[in-house]
């Protein structure tokens, strides 16, 4: 890794609170609550299990969710998963950071959707104030389930949320199925981002046009939608244009894109040419412990794999803090920190 990748400021916009914990911290929230149900309890064991596995379905990929969720049923452990996320953050240089979550899953053990999204929120503002990091949560919902109006109204009611998403698999389940709840969303103020990776032609324009969403949740697909000849850049699709013309935020997320067989590798990833042919990118770690991966590791990736450098990353930075949602005064406070370096 480039010296200087660990410690220029970073901003990522898309990261799963369930996918990031500790490996240490899981096998210790089971231990303490008498869960049995992780497949090892040795640290090398079980971070090795819980890594991606290209060559088996979907359903054995998805596995490791239900443990990280499993351990995530009390208040206690939630406010410190949110905590430790925010620390490991911070020690790896980013200054600002959006977890999202989807608080419905967290019921399992009789808590109300305020404790859950209370203990996020409290862990979120502790976290800012002892990890000096500028953060904020967004709840998700999920696209093949039918309750996201709930999740809708629980961002209107909880004012420290700062946005909404949808997630989950994206095959037969349209975001259009969810349009009640965007246009709620929207009506209330709710900034919105949507799930669009790889494998509907038509999400960017479902999660742009149709849905009226502030960013795309991935996004990398967009390439099959313009032609590049040089500098010259045309579009065929309107989403595509739309998302140029209003420099609409891609979060992109390499890493997790190729283990999720989407490219073979990162320098064969979208990522390089969006960005060359002036697309709003930012470089997102989508899940770290899923996919293994520290904001550090995901920039490094990219900045060998494109030839970047540390002014194009600082660049990056600044345009995703800008397309962050938290407040003025917050995301100024985290560009002040970028702004003294470019």
């Amino acid at each position: 890794m480039q010296d200087w990748v660990k410690t220029v400021p970073k901003a990522v916009l898309h990261d799963h609170l369930d996918g990031g914990l500790r490996v240490e911290t899981l096998i210790e929230l089971a231990n303490e609550q008498n869960y049995q149900n992780l497949p090892s309890t040795s640290h090398d064991e079980l971070k090795k299990w819980i890594q991606p596995k290209p060559d088996k379905s979907l359903a054995i990929n998805l596995e490791a969710w239900e443990h990280t969720i499993g351990v995530m049923q009390d208040e206690d452990s939630i406010y410190r998963v949110t905590m430790e996320a925010l620390e490991d953050l911070s020690n790896d240089g980013v200054v600002y950071a959006e977890l999202r979550f989807a608080p419905l899953v967290h019921t399992f053990k009789g808590l109300t959707t305020s404790e859950i999204i209370n203990s996020v929120v409290n862990g979120i503002k502790d976290g800012m104030e002892k990890y000096d990091i500028v953060a904020g949560v967004i709840l998700c919902a999920m696209r093949q389930e039918q309750n996201s109006l709930e999740v809708v109204n629980l961002c209107i009611e909880h004012s420290d949320v700062i946005g909404f998403d949808l997630a989950g698999p994206e095959v037969g389940f349209s975001v259009l199925n969810h349009s009640e709840a965007c246009a709620l969303a929207l009506e209330n103020n709710i900034n919105v981002t949507l799930h669009a990776d790889w494998e509907v032609a038509e999400g960017i324009k479902e999660v742009v046009l149709d849905s009226n969403a502030r960013r795309v949740g991935h996004g990398s697909q967009i390439i099959n939608d313009i032609s590049l000849n040089g500098d010259e850049i045309s579009f065929q699709s309107s989403a595509a244009k739309y998302v140029f013309d209003n420099n609409i935020a891609l979060e992109i997320c390499p890493t997790s894109n190729v283990q999720c067989g989407a490219y073979s590798n990162v320098s064969d990833h979208s990522f390089g040419a969006l960005f060359n042919a002036g697309f709003n990118v930012t470089i997102n770690t989508d899940n770290r412990l899923m996919s293994d991966i520290t904001m550090s590791e995901e920039v490094n990736n990219v900045v060998e794999s494109f030839g970047l450098d540390e002014k194009d990353i600082l660049s990056i930075t600044r345009n995703t803090i800008k397309a962050g949602f938290v407040n003025a005064e917050l995301k100024n406070k985290a560009l002040e920190k970028v702004s003294t370096l470019y």
